[in-house]
């Protein structure tokens, strides 16, 4: 009977392990390269997302808290990105305690502790994949609910919804840095038309139904001798009859009084009248801008700077600034300039984050760049009209 050498044996498989070690080192060095290149992409496309909805983009660099504000621009609590992360890490180190333990089984095997050492191997690896897999299913369910309300806030359908639960980069991308625009979260009932202003309630509880007996009384006295008839007066159907018959008074005539006469001036004199010459009133004609919410607001300034809380630029300190009340959170914080040469308006874009388009153009106009304006124009998705006046 011939038996091989001990030693051999346990010098292969203490390779056999090794290799299985070294494979997954390399493996696991791989993967961590390749998370910290998809996280860079999705902080610089959620980023672009954030400043179309008017949040703070430096936030999408923040692990966590990236998150945390998708969900709460959905209407969803915050702290599900909490929930996210504190799952992930359990997962892993309960992953680890298997893997580890499993590992332990099959170098076990493999120095003659007995036990199937190729089982144990395959199961150190698969039992991880399945833990991994089962907190991914929960993790895309919650986005899938966070990813509906989110998505028709930009104005995107279902695939969108399915795109942003499973490849989150790609459903940035395409949002931050294509057409889409924040319109906000949808509202429950019907629909509000946009920009309309608020209606204002009138309270009718004071108000009689019947006005007529705030009407004033007939006259009671009769027509003297030698008076002519008055016409007839209408009566009101629900008035109390007239003690007597209806007729107009005649005023008597008033006697026509003589002009003043005209102070004595001496020549060479002027009258405090001459003094006092009145001066045409040749002014500019007024301009006006109204603003998304209906509210008419006076230009007061030739040079007229727009925006959430906009700040008058270096260029143009003196120009008045006009805060838009934005309900779409598309208007930047200083996102464009009005400046008045002559009786010619022009507006320029102040690098603002979603544009300006001027009219009935679906174009948005150069940044930088004066453009004539009159009438109509967005900032953003908000609406307003530049009345320039008439004389």
């Amino acid at each position: 009977m011939t038996t091989g050498n001990p030693l051999a044996s346990i010098g292969d498989a203490a390779g056999t392990v090794g290799g299985a070690l070294a494979v997954s080192l390399l493996g696991v060095l791989v993967q961590l390269v390749l998370l910290a290149a998809v996280y860079v992409w999705t902080s610089l496309a959620l980023a672009a997302v954030f400043r179309k909805a008017g949040l703070p983009s430096g936030r999408a660099w923040v692990p966590v808290l990236n998150i945390w504000m998708l969900f709460e621009l959905a209407g969803m609590k915050g702290w599900w990105a909490a929930v996210i992360v504190s799952g992930g890490l359990f997962t892993a180190v309960i992953a680890s305690v298997a893997g580890s333990l499993l590992l332990q089984s099959a170098q076990e095997a493999a120095f003659g502790g007995g036990g199937d050492g190729a089982g144990a191997i395959l199961a150190a690896s698969v039992v991880p994949t399945l833990l991994f897999l089962v907190f991914l299913a929960g993790v895309v369910i919650l986005l899938v609910r966070m990813m509906g309300p989110l998505n028709r806030g930009f104005g995107r359908g279902g695939g969108f919804v399915a795109l942003g639960a499973l490849l989150l980069p790609v459903w940035a991308s395409a949002i931050g840095w294509g057409a889409a625009r924040w319109q906000g979260l949808p509202q429950k009932g019907l629909p509000p038309t946009p920009f309309a202003a608020e209606p204002v309630a009138v309270d009718t509880r004071g108000v009689p139904a019947d006005t007529s007996g705030f009407a004033p009384p007939a006259p009671t006295s009769a027509p003297g001798p030698g008076t002519p008839a008055a016409a007839s007066v209408p009566v009101h159907p629900w008035s109390p009859p007239p003690l007597a018959p209806v007729a107009a008074p005649v005023p008597a005539p008033a006697a026509p009084a003589a002009p003043p006469a005209a102070p004595a001036v001496a020549p060479g004199e002027q009258t405090e009248l001459e003094e006092h010459t009145v001066l045409a009133a040749h002014r500019r004609p007024a301009a006006s801008l109204r603003l998304p919410t209906g509210q008419t607001v006076a230009l007061t300034s030739d040079t007229i700077v727009l925006g959430r809380n906009p700040a008058p630029p270096s260029d143009a300190p003196e120009a008045q600034p006009i805060a838009i009340d934005d309900t779409t959170r598309t208007v930047s914080k200083t996102h464009a300039l009005l400046r008045r040469t002559g009786d010619a308006w022009t507006i320029t874009d102040l690098a603002s984050t979603n544009g300006v388009v001027v009219g009935t153009s679906d174009t948005e106009i150069t940044v930088g760049t004066p453009v004539p304006l009159a009438g109509r124009f967005l900032l953003g998705d908000a609406e307003l009209t530049l009345d320039a006046g008439s004389r």
